[in-house]
C-alpha cells in the first residue's frame, strides 16, 4: 500500500478541488455504483432534511441513517422523508455515545467508499464530492482540513486541537495539522476500514492512529459552509461543547495509550 508519509502534496490538491468543486455526470455515475453515505442523527430536527437533500445530490448507491437517542422529531422526519436514492434507517431509542453510530453504519454499508456525515451539519453536495473523489483516485482516507487555532474561550476545545496536532506529529504527519477522523465529514475506502478494523471507528482518535501507523494514504480537503448553516452548526457545537471536549480528550488519551503499548 502507498506510503502515506510520501504524499504531503496530496492534501493541497484536495483543497484546490474543493474550492471550485462540481459534481459531473461521471462523478454521479461512479457514486451510484460505489458510494455509501452514513449519517448519524440525534437532536437534528431542524437540519436533517437539508442534510439528506444534499446527500441525495451526490446520487449515492445508498444512504445509511443511524438515529439514536433522539428526543425531538428527527426520527419522524427521517422516516417520512421521500428519498430518490436507496435509504436504510437504523433507530435506537437510547443514545449510543458520540461516535458509536459510525461503526454501526460501517457494518451495514454496501459501497466500497464511505462518506460520514452528521445530521446537524449542512454542507453543500459540491463540497462533499471532493472527499469521495480523492478516495476514488487512490486516497485511503480524506479528512476535513483543520489547522489549530488557540486562545478561544473554550479551553477544552483548545486542548482537543492540541491533542489532534500532537497525534499527527507523533506519527510524522505534522502537515495534517489538527485534521482528524474525529471531525466530520470524512470519507474512507472499505479497504482502509478493514485494515483499521471497523470496530475501531467508534473511537475516532484510535482509528486515526491505526491508519497512520499502517501508513495509509491520508489527505485533507477544505470545506465551506453557508453562513446560516455555519451558525446552526456553531450553536449546536456550543450546546454540547463541554461533553464533546471531554469525550474527544478521552479518545485521544486512549489513542496515546495504544501507541505507548505498541511502542514497547
Amino acid at each position: 500500500m502507498p506510503n502515506g508519509r510520501k504524499g504531503p502534496k496530496e492534501p493541497a490538491k484536495g483543497c484546490r478541488a474543493a474550492k471550485n468543486a462540481r459534481i459531473s455526470a461521471g462523478d454521479k455515475l461512479e457514486n451510484q455504483g460505489r458510494l455509501s453515505i452514513i449519517i448519524g442523527v440525534e437532536q437534528d430536527e431542524n437540519t436533517i432534511v437539508k442534510v439528506l437533500r444534499q446527500a441525495e445530490k451526490l446520487c449515492p448507491l445508498e444512504i445509511v441513517v443511524v438515529v439514536h437517542g433522539s428526543r425531538d422529531r428527527s426520527l419522524e422526519q427521517v422516516l417520512t422523508y421521500a428519498p430518490t436514492s436507496a435509504m436504510r434507517v437504523y433507530a435506537y431509542p437510547y443514545a449510543l455515545g458520540e461516535d458509536v453510530w459510525r461503526a454501526i453504519g460501517a457494518q451495514e454499508a454496501a459501497g466500497d467508499v464511505w462518506l460520514f456525515l452528521e445530521g446537524k451539519q449542512i454542507i453543500a453536495a459540491q463540497q462533499l464530492q471532493p472527499f469521495v473523489r480523492l478516495c476514488y483516485r487512490g486516497t485511503d482516507i480524506a479528512l476535513r482540513q483543520s489547522h489549530p487555532f488557540f486562545g478561544r474561550k473554550n479551553s477544552g476545545q483548545d486542548s482537543v486541537q492540541l491533542a489532534k496536532c500532537f497525534l499527527n506529529s507523533l506519527l510524522e504527519r505534522g502537515e495534517l495539522g489538527s485534521s482528524s477522523m474525529d471531525d466530520l465529514p470524512f470519507a474512507m475506502t472499505r479497504e482502509a476500514a478493514v485494515s483499521i478494523g471497523t470496530h475501531h471507528l467508534f473511537v475516532p482518535a484510535a482509528a486515526h492512529l491505526i491508519a497512520l501507523q499502517k501508513e495509509l494514504r491520508v489527505a485533507h480537503v477544505r470545506t465551506r459552509q453557508k453562513r446560516s448553516a455555519a451558525r446552526e452548526a456553531k450553536a449546536a457545537e456550543r450546546a454540547r461543547a463541554g461533553t464533546k471536549a471531554l469525550t474527544d480528550l478521552g479518545d485521544h488519551l486512549e489513542a496515546f495509550s495504544l501507541w505507548q503499548r505498541e511502542a514497547k
